[in-house]
């Protein structure tokens, strides 16, 4: 009768040979991992913004995208920073603020391995016009209205940048000389 089965030094040689393996590929894994949830933020906010921009040509009201913590209301603490999600509403009454029946979407918190802040153009909310044409809190001068930056732990040079064009055209761009991440 012949013997089955694994002896001790394959068994070894196997568990050795899977470790090596899966410590040269976790790391390459975990950049992917980075890399698709940045995309996917990235085209969330293009699609948050895409949609502001033509529900406002549609209605004929302004369309505005604020910073919510609660997901109920607009949000005025920590200035700039979009990380605990946004609300997408119609301003139908005009009165700047998210009122019963004007929601068209709320987005939730971001990924907690990822900061998305805007600077002083969109602190607190990002308007669109009937129009098509984008406001922000602030104005600024120039072609660019005000610029998203999305960050994780690898720093400013695996950022997205999304920019808001004076005309209110969204586009994403990678880092740019002066580009910083909190």
């Amino acid at each position: 009768m012949k013997p089955r089965g694994f002896t001790l030094i394959e068994l070894i040689i196997t568990v050795a040979i899977a470790a090596i393996v899966l410590a040269i590929g976790v790391p390459s894994f975990r950049t992917t991992i980075l890399n698709n949830t940045r995309t996917t933020l990235s085209n969330d906010l293009i699609g948050a913004i895409s949609l502001a921009r033509s529900e406002a040509a549609k209605s004929g009201f302004k369309t505005v995208i604020c910073r919510s913590v609660d997901g109920v209301s607009c949000s005025i603490t920590d200035p700039g920073a979009w990380k605990n999600g946004w609300i997408l509403f119609s301003d139908r009454n005009q009165n700047n603020t998210v009122d019963a029946g004007e929601v068209l979407k709320v987005y939730s918190a971001i990924n907690s391995n990822f900061t998305l802040n805007s600077g002083s153009s969109f602190s607190q909310w990002i308007a669109y016009r009937s129009s098509g044409i984008a406001e922000g809190d602030t104005v600024l001068s120039g072609q660019i209205l005000g610029v998203f930056r999305l960050c994780d732990s690898r720093g400013v040079d695996e950022a997205r940048f999304v920019e808001i064009s004076n005309t209110g055209r969204p586009s994403v761009r990678p880092k740019a000389s002066g580009d910083v991440c909190p």
